[in-house]
């Protein structure tokens, strides 16, 4: 009511006093700092030439931008594409000491088989942390509803001979990942050939190669649509962690 009263003019010498307060008291909304829950009020958007870009959702304002480079940017990756971005970490027990950071895969050509690279970035910096050429193609990203002591979420990564690359590569991402190998399941689509199939893990790629990090796959079911009177547009999950 006062501000309806300010905008019409109507306002007494006392409800200008109290409307100045409130404008004071909302003033910090739009501002890019934390509130008592320690969130800060950003949408992250990645181009497929490997920008990032950090929008203010209060006015909508580039808070800050980068261009992905990576170490493998040379002779053999000249120009690293952006494929997608996921959530790497998010800390809770310590929100006041870390910031948030974000996954960035990438791939070294337009290839389907193309070597990927990783990125990692600080959400509220918008400084590159460190990025990598993992060595291995870049088919799918699945984040895993499993985070480390760091709080770090484990991913998997599916190339094109059909592994799954565990990251982050530690010890003991290995250790809690070995200990659900069993509950991992995810799909993936084929929108072209209206065919949806679900995979399960199999086993170690120790006899393949000596990453213990690298892990064998089976296919599970398979859905096919008819292709005369169906097509499948999009997919979705019911929760944003579910692979």
């Amino acid at each position: 009511m006062l501000k309806l009263k300010g905008s019409l003019l109507l306002a007494s010498p006392e409800d200008v006093v109290a409307i100045q307060e409130l404008r004071v008291k909302s003033s910090g909304k739009n501002k890019l700092t934390r509130d008592h829950n320690g969130f800060r009020k950003l949408i992250l958007a990645l181009t497929r030439a490997g920008k990032l870009f950090a929008l203010h959702t209060g006015d909508g304002r580039i808070v800050w931008s980068m261009l992905l480079n990576s170490p493998s940017q040379s002779q053999s990756c000249e120009r690293p594409n952006g494929v997608s971005l996921y959530q790497w970490q998010v800390p809770h027990h310590h929100a006041m000491d870390e910031n948030p950071s974000v996954l960035v895969v990438g791939k070294c050509g337009s290839d389907l088989s193309a070597p990927g690279v990783l990125s990692f970035v600080d959400v509220y910096t918008g400084k590159e942390i460190s990025s990598s050429d993992i060595g291995h193609s870049v088919v799918q990203v699945m984040p895993l509803p499993i985070t480390d002591s760091k709080e770090q979420r484990l991913h998997l990564i599916a190339d094109t001979v059909g592994h799954v690359h565990l990251y982050p590569k530690t010890s003991e991402a290995l250790s809690i990942f070995q200990r659900e190998f069993q509950n991992v399941y995810w799909y993936t689509v084929e929108p072209d050939d209206g065919i949806i199939r679900g995979h399960v893990m199999k086993g170690s790629c120790s006899g393949e190669t000596a990453d213990e990090y690298c892990f064998t796959t089976r296919e599970l079911w398979t859905v096919v649509f008819p292709s005369e009177s169906e097509k499948i547009i999009s997919t979705l999950t019911r929760k944003p962690n579910e692979v």
